[in-house]
């Protein structure tokens, strides 16, 4: 049974598979003032939750883009289970090639995204994912990442603009019935959440036209992608879980080559 957790900035996402079929999956908020023991847990408290323990485990991998909690939860992992944990970063093999001019500073989540995507369309492919930052990852045949861009997160925008505006206050995720504002709720559901689609759609046609690839296929993961996707018909596929995919299919490569 294998144990992943993908370390984001806002959220641990914590998922559990068993011969590749993910049965049980947890979001929690990140928290790195958190010790060890309370990490242990909220962990226990989890898998007790579904009748589950630590033994159950022989594959753990772990991607973070929070080094102060990389390092936490490795060793609450460590104490606990028997198997080993593995700790994705670019020196891993995972199949997908790094084809960047700093391959050491791409985000090991944006990794196990575009293997995740890749694995799945095995071909050319963009990948957007929503979460605490916005990132568009590309990737070509014959299975490299080549770079791509990282935005502000939806979220994150939001909350600057109302924490700078005092008049202004926090809005629905979800369109307005027009792109003409009527009220300052709309205008701003319109600048924000519609800006952010256009954004998108503008960062996904510049990508493939890089990649001279018009129908590459996109797909969109994060937790927001439920949401965000309704709004455009740019995603060829939405999958919450590609990220946890990603690791599944890294750490089967890993333990394969022993």
């Amino acid at each position: 049974m294998l144990l992943a957790l993908d370390i984001g900035n806002s959220n641990i996402v914590i998922g559990v598979s068993e011969n590749d079929e993910w049965l049980y999956r947890w979001r929690i908020r990140t928290d790195d003032e958190k010790t060890v023991d309370e990490y242990r847990v909220h962990f226990r408290e989890l898998f007790a939750e579904v009748k589950l323990d630590y033994k159950a485990f022989d594959q753990i991998i772990i991607c973070s883009v929070v080094p102060q909690l990389t390092q936490t939860i490795n060793e609450v992992l460590s104490r606990q289970s028997s198997a080993k944990v593995v700790v994705l970063n670019n020196s891993i093999d995972t199949g997908i090639a790094i084809n960047t001019k700093a391959p050491e500073s791409v985000g090991a989540d944006l990794i196990a995204g575009v293997t995740g995507a890749y694995e799945l369309f095995q071909d050319d492919c963009i990948v957007v994912d929503f979460g605490t930052a916005t990132t568009v990852m590309a990737a070509q045949n014959p299975g490299e990442l080549v770079g791509g861009a990282i935005c502000a997160g939806l979220k994150v925008t939001i909350e600057a603009l109302v924490g700078k505006t005092a008049q202004l206050s926090q809005i629905p995720l979800e369109l307005p019935p027009s792109v003409v504002g009527e009220n300052t709720m709309e205008a701003m559901q319109s600048g924000l959440v519609l800006g952010h689609m256009c954004m998108i759609e503008g960062l996904i046609d510049r990508l493939r036209k890089k990649l001279n690839a018009p129908s590459v296929k996109t797909i969109a993961t994060g937790g927001l992608s439920p949401i965000i996707s309704s709004y455009t018909e740019v995603f060829d596929q939405v999958d919450p879980m590609l990220t946890l995919d990603g690791l599944r299919l890294i750490i089967n490569r890993h333990q394969a080559k022993g």
